[in-house]
């Protein structure tokens, strides 16, 4: 009976070890191009003039690629991931040491500057894109995921940040940047969507933010899935910029997993009806 016992006792330990290992499959062998004209949308939109302006190859690492679920429980089922590190150490195989993957060489982009007021950002992961849509309303879904969530003093203090500015093309006004939460519209960061952290600051947008070390990344902690919808107006030319930074240092990576999303034209066709005559208008 002993010997029963430890026996199951080890299945049940291994069973564990198993589930918790299975994460999130990142292909970061891809161009910044295929990212966003394969991956990042399917049906009635059209991409073009896609590149990157800062990412993680300015120092060696791939810090975007594509990601698949696998047979992990995350939200998603593939889409595209953007990070202030290597993206293979999203997910892939168990990471247990913090990630910390960029130096002071790996700069930021421009905008998160002259668009936003956002100083001391680093280690930017920066992919932009025109595109026109033949419907009205583009939505973007992503998780954030960060390793400053066990870090109480940098989420209350040094936020990292995911920013999607959208534009039109014949614009010379400012960006709209569309990726906020909650009724104040607040950035995304570690620092606007977090529980109560004793001692350090109070709870902020909690509804959106999911749990610590999930397991399906590599990550700390992550907010449950977000949607921001941009209001465009249909077969127009509009420009978009993904962009993700570390904040006022390089330690502890982040990154944002946006799903693949689907634009499809909602159609009325008016009542159903039946007719034996050889051709019909409608109205």
């Amino acid at each position: 009976m002993v010997i029963f016992k430890t026996v199951f006792l080890a299945c049940i330990f291994f069973s564990c070890v198993i589930s918790y290992s299975q994460t999130v499959s990142i292909d970061t062998d891809i161009t910044a191009q295929e990212l966003i004209e394969t991956h990042l949308f399917e049906g009635c939109i059209e991409i073009s003039n896609v590149h990157t302006e800062i990412d993680g190859s300015v120092i060696g690492l791939s810090s975007f690629g594509t990601f698949s679920k696998s047979n992990s429980n995350f939200p998603f089922s593939e889409g595209i991931v953007l990070s202030t590190g290597n993206a293979n150490s999203a997910g892939n195989t168990i990471i247990t040491e913090n990630l910390n993957e960029g130096n002071a060489n790996w700069g930021t982009d421009s905008d998160l500057l002259d668009e936003l007021g956002i100083t001391n950002s680093l280690n930017a992961t920066s992919i932009e894109f025109d595109f026109i849509s033949a419907i009205d309303k583009v939505r973007f879904e992503y998780i954030f995921t960060s390793e400053e969530y066990l870090q109480s003093e940098y989420v209350c203090d040094k936020n990292d940040i995911f920013v999607l500015l959208i534009r039109e093309v014949s614009s010379t006004g400012p960006y709209i940047n569309i990726a906020t939460v909650g009724p104040q519209n607040n950035l995304i960061t570690p620092g606007t969507i977090h529980p109560d952290i004793f001692g350090f600051c109070d709870a902020e947008n909690e509804s959106f933010f999911d749990n610590y070390s999930i397991g399906d990344t590599n990550f700390d902690g992550r907010t449950t899935p977000i949607s921001s919808i941009a209001n465009v107006t249909p077969n127009v030319l509009y420009h978009a910029k993904l962009i993700i930074a570390d904040n006022k240092d390089e330690n502890f990576d982040s990154a944002v997993f946006l799903k693949t999303t689907t634009i499809e034209p909602k159609l009325d066709l008016g009542d159903d009806f039946s007719t034996c005559a050889s051709s019909v208008t409608l109205q």
